[in-house]
């Protein structure tokens, strides 16, 4: 490594080595502050931080008497409702938006909604008929980011018939951006690990278990830490401490079985389950990934597919039985009853907003410039309908989280009856920079924010 300024850094850097085989690997590195102005406010060359968003997507709706505060108003003045409640840690970054209505026509159950939710627009015969929000903002702060286009991650891999799919990000028409469900894969993707030798390629999965990454670059990064003032060593140390853990358990849940095969180097960590099943360990080891990716300034935007619309995966990681959630909790048709089935959902609604947690927590215990990552970031949560039982469109599930790097306004319950639901993506759009006028087509289509959300 060349010679470093104790006082001015690269605003993107990377700590370089080998593993044993030949195999390079570059660790990129969370923002510093000797890449950062005076204040910690900008980047030393002047430029602004950048800020992050992030689409997290759960299917089969809520129980709105169950989801909607009981209370409107601003920090003390609301608390958070039952199935909410697992979001408590993060409530002062959180916004509810309630009483919000999808206004089109839901011809194509769990895909109208959702299509609308996501783009303002009804389907169309390419799924959709306009770019998802998330897509919309990668244009104005991808950048020259590896992953301009964002990082896209799912748990569940099984929907239903007419619904929209398994992708909730799309460039537009024909166009999904298919998520990712091996945190194995994109662990490697990551570390941009690349043969010495010839073209791009990943890692014998026995060569990654003999040899950790931060072994490889511990050369590198001793020498950088010697030109790190102390907060910047403290920042160093954490993000490399929480990368080798994350590779040993990894590597652990891909050792061999007794027989010599390897496990399914999807699993990502022990006893987490099969690729495309839903598990809280799957969504922690995406989070991890997520958040290590957004800090590094590898992209700027992600969306993350907790379970797909009309979801029919199970969710016994929870505690349920083993069959449809989509059916037997979501429309209450278990055998069991329909006290039984309700008590479940509710179970599986308040099991997706303890996965979100995971990711804004992680998001929040984040150092970024002066602040988190989280006061630099918005991640937007939706579904595909509102009441799950009968394909409900009113008091739609909406959540906003974090501050956009002062843009918005968190820790508040806005309830406004009858809203187009499409004002909410145009808010968040607005508030990452986006110049558009308007968002949506036809009668999902806005041209006003909800400013009750803009700082």
């Amino acid at each position: 490594m060349s010679r470093i300024s104790r006082s001015v850094l690269p605003r993107r850097m990377f700590l370089r080595g080998v593993l044993a085989g030949g195999i390079s690997v570059a660790v990129p590195l969370p923002r510093l502050f000797g890449m950062l102005n005076g204040n910690g406010t900008a980047y030393a060359s002047g430029s602004p931080l950048p800020i992050r968003f992030g689409l997290w997507f759960f299917g089969n709706g809520i129980i709105p008497d169950r989801w909607v505060p009981s209370t409107t108003g601003t920090g003390d003045a609301w608390t958070l409702s039952e199935q909410l409640a697992p979001l408590q840690e993060i409530k002062p970054y959180l916004s509810v938006l309630t009483g919000f209505s999808i206004p089109i026509a839901n011809v194509a159950p769990h895909a109208s909604m959702p299509a609308c939710a996501l783009t303002g627009a009804q389907v169309g015969p390419g799924n959709v008929q306009l770019p998802s929000i998330d897509q919309l903002v990668a244009k104005v702060v991808g950048g020259a980011t590896p992953f301009p286009t964002g990082l896209h991650v799912g748990l569940s891999n099984v929907s239903g018939a007419t619904s929209l799919g398994l992708a909730v990000s799309f460039a537009g028409p024909n166009a999904p951006n298919n998520p990712n469900y091996s945190p194995t894969a994109l662990f490697q993707n990551l570390m941009q690990f690349k043969s010495t030798g010839g073209a791009p390629q990943p890692p014998d999965p026995e060569l990654l278990r003999r040899s950790l990454v931060l072994d490889a670059v511990a050369a590198d990064a001793q020498s950088l830490r010697a030109r790190l003032g102390a907060a910047d060593q403290q920042r160093l140390d954490l993000h490399l401490s929480g990368l080798n853990q994350l590779q040993q358990q990894i590597t652990a849940a891909e050792a061999p079985m007794a027989t010599g095969t390897l496990v399914n180097p999807d699993t990502a960590y022990p006893n987490r389950g099969a690729d495309g099943t839903i598990t809280r360990m799957r969504g922690q080891a995406f989070s991890d990934l997520l958040v290590f990716a957004l800090s590094s300034d590898l992209t700027r935007v992600f969306s993350y597919n907790f379970s797909c619309p009309a979801c029919h995966g199970n969710y016994t990681d929870c505690g349920l039985d083993p069959t449809t959630f989509h059916e037997d909790y979501g429309h209450r048709l278990s055998p069991k009853g329909l006290t039984y089935a309700t008590a479940g959902f509710n179970t599986g609604v308040r099991f997706a907003m303890s996965n979100l947690s995971d990711t804004l927590v992680r998001m929040q215990n984040t150092p970024d410039g002066t602040g988190n990552l989280l006061d630099n970031s918005c991640v937007y949560a939706t579904s595909c309908v509102a009441e799950s039982q009968t394909h409900g469109g009113t008091d739609y599930p909406l959540l906003v989280a974090g501050k956009a790097g002062g843009k918005l306004v968190p820790n508040q319950h806005v309830r406004i009856v009858d809203e187009n639901v499409s004002k909410v993506p145009f808010t968040v759009l607005t508030a990452m920079g986006g110049t558009a006028t308007s968002f949506g087509l036809d009668e999902g289509q806005v041209s006003s924010p909800v400013s009750e959300l803009l700082a």
